[in-house]
């Protein structure tokens, strides 16, 4: 909710005519209503969750099945076949993603049945998120879109879980991590990604969305000390030749 309102701010401030707009459209907002419940929430719930039951590896891992779901959806609509590239891209995607996740060792994959579950249905709201809103961005822009489906994810979600009323005692450096994760993780994280969608298609934003793991090893490496194994580096390979497959 709090993405959402910075998110609403810049909208007032930069596209207030666009807004206006789709908040006069009563079936694109019905499209974006679903867009928030069955993409931004059920993705941002569902990833959480995954990494509560199992670990951040699994979640991420479970959640790049999305590819696949995407694939097959542009497959049937486009009525063809997949093509080359899209599937050697996938498995590169794939492939990289579980090496970075687990080290190359699968008992580092802790999946509980409810876990998988989860994880499973993160991977449909990702995918829901590149496939329902792509009409509704190519019409009122990538920030529009994006920050009105947070706000209304975030105002439904809270008056269900209520979040105020469980909040933490935080010091500075916690409400700290907190802005960043609002400002930054979510708000400029997602803007970035659905831009991406309305200017290449889901599928390819998709594939290539799936460097995350590259970037926060990297930004692990550079902050914690992390050190690179030899599988980390065959991850890192196989998403970035997956990368100059798909642009």
């Amino acid at each position: 909710m709090v993405s959402g309102g910075i998110f609403l701010v810049v909208i007032l401030l930069t596209q207030r005519d666009k807004l206006f707009a789709l908040l006069r459209n009563k079936r694109d907002m019905g499209i974006l209503a679903v867009f928030a419940a069955s993409g931004v929430l059920l993705n941002q719930l569902g990833y959480l969750t995954t990494i509560r039951l199992t670990n951040a590896g699994t979640a991420t891992v479970l959640q790049c099945l999305q590819l696949i779901i995407i694939m097959v959806y542009a497959c049937l609509t486009t009525h063809r076949a997949p093509r080359e590239r899209e599937l050697a891209g996938v498995v590169l995607a794939l492939v990289g993603t579980y090496l970075l996740a687990t080290g190359g060792n699968p008992s580092n994959l802790a999946i509980p049945f409810e876990g998988l579950v989860v994880g499973l249905l993160a991977a449909v709201g990702a995918a829901c998120m590149s496939i329902i809103p792509a009409r509704l961005l190519r019409e009122y822009g990538a920030s529009v879109v994006t920050g009105m489906g947070m706000l209304l994810s975030g105002i439904v979600t809270s008056a269900f879980i209520q979040p105020w009323a469980h909040m933490p005692a935080l010091d500075g450096m916690g409400w700290g991590a907190f802005i960043v994760l609002a400002a930054v993780g979510s708000c400029l994280a997602y803007s970035l990604y659905m831009q991406g969608v309305k200017d290449i298609g889901s599928m390819r934003a998709s594939l290539i969305g799936t460097i995350e793991p590259v970037s926060a090893a990297v930004t692990s490496a550079l902050v914690l000390g992390t050190v690179f194994t030899g599988t980390d580096i065959v991850g890192f390979a196989a998403i970035i030749v997956m990368v100059f497959l798909t642009v």
